[in-house]
């Protein structure tokens, strides 16, 4: 399936900082893609000497939550697509790029890949903004697809925005402690916003927009694949910016 944005949904975008699209893969190709997950977290959590550098452990944040029982549980694998030649294809996806393309104006390079696990009973993911917390040695001119593998709902810790939060490009300051999770206090609570999809379901959002996603409260996984990419005029910006694998 192709996916292909409209004027109206461009300018949605430059709007709310966010735009949802509906799964472009197939039942098949999501069954795939979730399989290649088990089989890529089977892989870390066997050697997580080795992969250590790729591997965030449930207990490796400061929850909130009681992380009793999920000491050795994955939280997030990133990058995977060096594991994975599925996602690795899939980063390409015609379906998954051209409404980027369409965005930038131009054609684009992968910048980050990650796997996002939500097992039952994940943990959340505070409020943030990508660009202050993670990239600002590199560059804001960045659009994150975000793909549930799952159907997603707030049970299960569906992603969370504030429509809008990103324009003039704000930097919010962090919360006390933290280099990742923001002051509370920038939250607008009545303009929060749950993005509920079914599995395939995908959002697109600038790095500047507030999210967060809340723990998973059911029996099942949200697992989420998760590409951003830049401009192509860029170039591949993102070499080298993640360590080897340890030789074990």
């Amino acid at each position: 399936m192709q996916a292909v944005l409209s004027d109206i949904d461009v300018e949605r975008y430059a709007r709310d900082g966010y735009l949802t699209a509906p799964s472009v893969l197939s039942p098949d190709e999501l069954a795939e893609l979730r399989e290649e997950s088990d089989r890529v977290l089977a892989l870390c959590a066997s050697e997580p000497e080795r992969y250590a550098r790729r591997i965030q452990w449930e207990t490796d944040h400061l929850a909130t939550e009681d992380q009793r029982g999920m000491e050795r549980v994955i939280r997030k694998l990133e990058p995977v697509s060096d594991l994975s030649p599925a996602f690795a294809r899939y980063a390409t996806h015609p379906g998954i790029v051209n409404p980027l393309r369409q965005i930038f104006n131009d054609d684009v390079t992968l910048f980050e890949d990650k796997l996002n696990l939500k097992l039952p009973g994940g943990s959340a993911y505070p409020w943030h903004q990508d660009w202050a917390c993670c990239w600002r040695a590199h560059t804001d001119e960045l659009i994150t697809c975000f793909i549930y593998l799952d159907d997603a709902d707030e049970t299960m810790g569906c992603l969370q925005v504030v429509p809008g939060s990103h324009l003039g490009k704000p930097i919010c300051p962090f919360k006390p402690g933290s280099k990742f999770e923001i002051d509370p206090s920038c939250v607008q609570m009545d303009k929060v916003l749950p993005v509920p999809l079914p599995a395939g379901g995908m959002i697109y959002f600038d790095p500047y927009l507030l999210h967060y996603s809340d723990l998973n409260r059911s029996t099942k996984p949200r697992r989420t694949i998760i590409y951003t990419y830049n401009p192509a005029r860029l170039g591949a910006i993102n070499e080298n910016r993640f360590p080897r694998d340890a030789t074990v």
